[in-house]
C-alpha cells in the first residue's frame, strides 16, 4: 500500500535553462528532506522530459542525490498517465494543463505522441493558450475603446493587479508562461460570452489533438485529463461538439500512485525501457 503522499512546488523538464535547473534541484532537495526512509527505486514522470532526452541523466542524478543515491528511472509523465488510465492499446489520453499533448500507448508498448511542442509552437487548448487568447481579446478591444470593461476584462485586471497595460505587462513578462496559464482560472470565473467562446474553442483544440491520435491509431475511448480540462463545462462541451463520434470522459488519474506501482514492478532491463 501507499506509505506516504505529499506535494511539492512545480518543476519542468526544461533543464536547458539555468533558472529551471536551479528550481528543479531545490524542489528535489525539499522532497529528499521529508521523504520516508527505505526508498530504493524512483520512477519520475516530469513534464517536458522523457527517458530519451539529452538531460534525462542529469535529472536522474539530481533526484538520486536528493533521495540518498536511490535508483532513478525517468519516464514521460504522460506515459505514466496512460498506464494509470488504460491497458496498452485501449485508449487515448489528451492532457490539458499549462501545456497540451496527446498520447497513445500501443499494445506492443510503442508510443504515439501528438502536440506537446510548447507555447512558442502550439499548446492548443491549454491553460496558457486560454490565458493568452483572453489577454489578446481584451487588449484588442481596448485598442478600439480605451478603458473597455467587460466581465472578462475585469477578471483579468483583478488577476494581474490592475487595468493599466503596465500592470498587465509586468504580470505577463515578469511571470512568463506559468503566469499566463494561471489566467485561465480568471477566464473561467468571468463566464461571459467572450470567455465561453475561448473555453469552447479550447475544447475544440483538444479534440483536434485527439483526432490526430485517431488518424494515426484508430478510434479509441479518450480520457481528457489535466486541471485546465475541468475549469469550465464549456471546455468539455467544445470537445464533444468538435468530435461527436469520440467517447470522451474527463479523468483524474492518480499518476503518483501509478508511478509508485511502476517503480515497484520494474527491475533491471525492464526499467531501462521506461520512456
Amino acid at each position: 500500500g501507499i506509505v506516504a503522499r505529499g506535494e511539492a512546488g512545480p518543476v519542468s523538464g526544461h533543464l536547458f535553462a539555468e533558472a529551471e535547473r536551479g528550481r528543479f534541484a531545490a524542489v528535489m532537495r525539499g522532497i529528499g528532506a521529508v521523504v520516508p526512509g527505505g526508498v530504493v527505486r524512483v520512477v519520475a514522470g516530469i513534464t517536458g522530459l522523457s527517458a530519451t532526452s539529452g538531460v534525462a541523466d542529469e535529472a536522474a542524478e539530481v533526484i538520486g542525490g536528493a533521495l540518498g543515491g536511490v535508483e532513478v528511472r525517468i519516464a514521460d509523465d504522460m506515459w505514466i498517465a496512460c498506464q494509470a488510465l488504460f491497458a496498452p492499446g485501449a485508449g487515448h489520453v489528451v492532457y490539458c494543463g499549462t501545456g497540451s499533448i496527446g498520447m497513445h500507448v500501443a499494445a506492443d508498448g510503442s508510443v504515439v505522441r501528438v502536440g506537446g511542442r510548447g507555447m512558442l509552437v502550439d499548446d492548443g487548448g491549454s491553460a496558457f493558450w486560454i490565458g493568452r487568447r483572453a489577454l489578446d481579446a481584451v487588449w484588442r478591444a481596448r485598442d478600439v475603446t480605451p478603458g473597455f470593461v467587460s466581465p472578462l476584462a475585469e477578471a483579468l485586471d483583478r488577476a494581474v493587479g490592475g487595468a493599466a497595460w503596465d500592470a498587465h505587462r509586468a504580470y505577463v513578462y515578469g511571470g512568463g508562461r506559468n503566469a499566463v496559464a494561471q489566467l485561465a482560472r480568471a477566464v473561467a470565473a468571468a463566464d461571459d460570452g467572450v470567455a465561453r467562446e475561448i473555453l469552447t474553442a479550447a475544447g475544440g483544440e483538444l479534440a483536434r489533438i485527439a483526432a490526430a491520435l485517431v488518424a494515426q491509431v484508430g478510434l479509441r475511448p479518450v480520457a481528457l485529463v489535466g486541471r485546465a480540462a475541468g475549469l469550465h463545462g464549456a471546455v468539455a462541451a467544445g470537445f464533444r461538439a468538435a468530435a461527436p463520434d469520440m467517447q470522451m470522459t474527463l479523468a483524474n488519474p492518480d499518476a503518483a500512485a501509478a508511478a509508485a506501482r511502476l517503480a515497484v514492478g520494474l527491475t533491471g532491463a525492464q526499467a531501462d525501457r521506461v520512456d
